[in-house]
């Protein structure tokens, strides 16, 4: 047992690898200091890594990304399809079936405490010893921030004081850690930020800067429900003066490097990884197997440059939709650069936090300013329903709307739903479901003693 228990613990901290990959028998993490990250261009390399590992297929390369939409009413699984993503969307989750995206998001944990607890003792330049640690301290807050939302209840619908979210990972090492509570990770989170915040400056887009750690600041204490703090973050990125609203929505996501990003996870054409590049399991002329609903398509209005983005291959076939946020990039087929954070998300922070501090009159303003930028009409007054409803509009396939839905305590209802064109799924999703959240991998509590498993599960 015990030999059986080291080789799961080594497949999790190690990554779990493809048929066509070779296991490196000696875990990245138990390389000596004097071996990986004896000089900052060591940990220059460590930290690459570790934005390596934030594109790994199973996480912001495709599988985290998609899922979130997947598993909302914005998209279906087509009923011809590569067998891909069906139990996202049918809620069909299992202790077997969810793990990659926790290997990936663990293993990038690992690595940036490398560097987190070794760089002070390096010799070198003390601004770029900063800005590599304060980068790595922003990569782990990204990371077990992710994985709070999907392994544990949001903090405004739950009891962030005693649910359990994931275990906070702090040191490079082979553990047994039992997991904290919502409100310790989200702590952890806020404290990384802030502690990455005064290292950083500014070293553009692809990497963590000043203001990207501002902007995810926003993002956290608006699911935490720290509203206040929200609209100071936001603004601050807002009010920067270094980013505006792209003007053409298809050329910001054709290419990285519009006005609008804040942190983009740039992939270049020797990254291109063919059928499995993020555009692939949505666009036509690859798998093609996840379509946009009718439920998407009607919250736009005649004008609004945000329904641009789906279109139909086929105008006489109506089953032939698709959108086209990942088409493409350096004229490689669905190859994308994920916008992390921009600034479309910040206006929708603001709006959402000024609303829930009882600012209402602001947040319509805003939204109003957010609505004309993408072409649409004005409104004349705000709800919560309405302010969802901008986020998905806005955000469509970008990674937020299942979390949307359940940490402001929306059932998501499929009115597209039991047709012809798409699988067999539930039709509508309480925001209580215990499957709202996922099940620990099952591996995890097999080799951890102090791992205990998500209700319902």
């Amino acid at each position: 047992m015990k030999s059986l228990k080291y080789i799961a613990i080594l497949f999790l901290t190690a990554g779990m690898f493809s048929c066509e990959e070779q296991l490196e028998l000696t875990p990245f993490q138990s390389l000596s200091t004097s071996e990986a990250l004896a000089d900052l261009g060591g940990m220059r390399t460590a930290v690459n890594g570790a934005y390596d590992g934030l594109q790994g297929l199973n996480y912001y390369g495709r599988d985290f990304q998609v899922q979130a939409d997947i598993e909302t009413d914005l998209a279906y699984v087509s009923q011809s399809n590569s067998n891909r993503f069906i139990l996202n969307y049918t809620y069909d989750f299992n202790a077997d079936s969810e793990g990659g995206i926790y290997d990936d998001a663990y293993r990038v944990i690992l690595r940036v405490n490398n560097v987190i607890n070794n760089i002070d003792a390096i010799e070198g330049d003390q601004g770029t010893k900063d800005q590599l640690k304060g980068e790595a301290l922003a990569i782990r807050a990204l990371a077990h921030f992710d994985m709070v939302r999907l392994y544990g209840t949001a903090p405004t619908q739950g009891n962030p004081g005693s649910d359990l979210g994931v275990p906070i990972i702090l040191e490079a090492a082979i553990t047994e850690p039992a997991r904290n509570t919502v409100s310790e990770v989200y702590t952890q989170v806020i404290a990384d930020l802030n502690a990455a915040k005064s290292l950083l400056s500014d070293n553009g887009i692809y990497n963590f800067s000043p203001n990207a750690v501002e902007a995810l600041l926003a993002r956290v204490y608006l699911y935490q429900g720290d509203y206040s703090s929200a609209v100071t973050a936001a603004s601050n990125v807002i009010g920067s003066g270094n980013y505006a609203l792209a003007s053409d929505l298809q050329a910001m996501f054709d290419a990285p490097g519009s006005s609008e990003e804040i942190l983009t996870l740039r992939f270049t054409s020797a990254e291109n990884r063919g059928s499995n590049n993020l555009g692939s399991i949505y666009n036509p002329d690859s798998y093609g197997d996840l379509r946009p609903s009718q439920d998407l398509a009607d919250l736009y209005e005649a004008g609004d440059a945000r329904a641009n983005l789906i279109y139909l291959l086929d105008p006489s076939d109506a089953t032939t939709v698709y959108h086209s946020k990942f088409l493409g990039q350096d004229g490689i087929p669905g190859l994308h650069s994920p916008k992390l954070l921009r600034l479309g998300e910040m206006h929708l922070i603001r709006i959402e936090a000024n609303f829930e501090s009882g600012n209402a009159p602001d947040a319509l303003a805003e939204l109003n300013v957010l609505r004309g930028a993408r072409g649409a009409s004005a409104l004349a007054s705000v709800d919560r329903q309405t302010i969802l409803e901008e986020r998905l509009r806005e955000l469509a396939f970008e990674g937020h709307a299942k979390f949307d839905y359940f940490r402001m305590g929306f059932d998501i209802v499929r009115d597209q739903c039991l047709t012809s064109v798409q699988i067999t799924s539930p039709c509508t999703i309480p925001a209580s479901d215990p499957k709202a959240i996922y099940p620990i991998p099952q591996y995890e509590i097999f080799v951890n003693q102090q791992m205990v498993q998500n209700p319902g599960y």
